[in-house]
């Protein structure tokens, strides 16, 4: 029974990520990640993947350190050291032999992504991590994680597609004015 509630609780998860990608506003995608990684320590600390759980549990402190960027506290660039240092030193405490590296050089890219302000970047950042825990999250059986890196693989490319490759109508039409009228 507790395997299928972990599955159930990764598959939430999961949901929650997918949809952290398509928030506009970075503040958004934070909260979403927020909450999808704080189910996922539960998830993974019931499927006895401690690595990936501990790293989740960083996360979800990241996350709402990094909402708070617009208060003093919060300003700080030392967070991002912080947040760096932590998961070096979580991943050593929680390590699992080899494949704990791909949990924590995941982490590492995501927190250095979710600290930029610059969408383009945290979006392009996004497509790394999915890569390096889809191996861990085979070997744990979690149908949530594995399920989470590939969709959120995908969801990042759709994100980059709709924000960051495909100009909007309006600004189509713009160019092609544009164009019309210097001929």
């Amino acid at each position: 029974m507790a395997g299928l509630i972990a599955q159930f609780l990764g598959i939430l998860a999961l949901l929650c990520m997918v949809l952290s990608y398509q928030q506009k506003v970075r503040v958004g995608l934070l909260k979403m990640q927020m909450l999808s990684n704080g189910l996922f320590v539960v998830s993974y600390f019931m499927l006895g993947a401690v690595s990936m759980a501990v790293m989740c549990l960083i996360n979800v402190a990241r996350s709402f350190v990094f909402i708070k960027n617009d208060t003093k506290w919060g300003k700080s660039p030392l967070w991002l050291y912080f947040f760096l240092g932590i998961s070096l030193i979580g991943g050593i405490i929680s390590w699992e032999g080899p494949i704990s590296l791909l949990v924590i050089i995941a982490t590492l890219i995501l927190t250095v992504a979710l600290y930029s302000k610059n969408l383009k970047f945290m979006r392009r950042m996004f497509l790394f991590p999915p890569l390096l825990y889809l191996s861990y999250n085979l070997l744990n059986k979690s149908i949530g994680g594995v399920g989470s890196d590939v969709f959120c693989l995908i969801s990042a490319m759709i994100a980059i597609w709709r924000f960051d490759i495909k100009k909007p109508v309006k600004e189509k039409n713009t160019e092609e004015e544009l164009l019309q009228e210097t001929e």
